[in-house]
């Protein structure tokens, strides 16, 4: 288990190095390059070795695929870390994906109705732009938040998703491009504005990354997240 500086959870374990997505933003690619943590990012890898890592007793945050994406995962993976969390509850979970049919698909197979995830465990969808979030359509109301990051657009409207009463969404994580990458997208604070006006609308809560402080200044925010213990 590694503390982590993403500011939303405490820690990161990583099972799984490697993701097909090939999003040309991907941080986990770059420090790829430099730590070699699998052969071809493309390829992920499995790391039966970190489950030993659930195992610490004191309770915290933990993010399980910072460096990958769990909708892409082989099954045996999926079952393995879902076996791992479920046998230490004194944790809170988070798992984001670009593949919430996958997700969706293995948490069905590992006998857990897709409308409520294990209970520990809080999933998230990666939405980037207005086209990413109408590509998912209804998958998304299963889920408990969405990771608006980074943010290359406006979104437009949502809601059909946070004002539904079958829906899961209860946060927004919302965060701007990081790094140094060539042709990198610095997200208008109207952007932002416009996603905060819709959950505040629907009682959904907001949490904004550091990296939006500057551009957001008085109109900055983080919420209290769902899975703080």
């Amino acid at each position: 288990m590694k503390k982590t500086k993403i500011d939303w959870c405490d820690s990161t374990i990583n099972c799984v190095y490697g993701c097909p997505n090939n999003c040309k933003y991907c941080y986990g690619n770059v420090l790829n390059k430099r730590f070699h943590f699998c052969k071809n990012w493309s390829i992920p890898e499995w790391k039966p070795e970190h489950l030993k890592d659930f195992t610490v007793k004191k309770p915290r945050s933990i993010f399980v695929d910072s460096m990958s994406d769990i909708g892409t995962w082989k099954y045996e993976w999926f079952e393995a870390v879902m076996n791992a969390i479920w046998d230490n509850a004194q944790h809170k979970y988070i798992a984001l994906t670009k593949k919430p049919s996958g997700f969706i698909e293995m948490n069905a197979k590992y006998g857990i109705n897709s409308k409520r995830f294990l209970m520990n465990l809080f999933a998230g969808v990666t939405v980037v732009n207005k086209a990413s979030l109408f590509n998912y359509g209804e998958e998304l109301q299963y889920f408990d938040f969405l990771s608006v990051e980074p943010l290359l657009g406006p979104i437009g409207n949502m809601d059909w998703l946070l004002n539904q009463k079958t829906s899961a969404v209860k946060l927004l994580i919302i965060g701007a491009e990081t790094g140094n990458r060539k042709g990198k997208v610095i997200p208008e604070k109207g952007w932002v504005l416009d996603l905060v006006e819709q959950c505040n609308e629907a009682g959904t809560k907001v949490f904004m990354k550091e990296s939006l402080r500057s551009i957001m200044g008085n109109d900055f925010r983080q919420d209290e997240l769902l899975w703080r213990v």
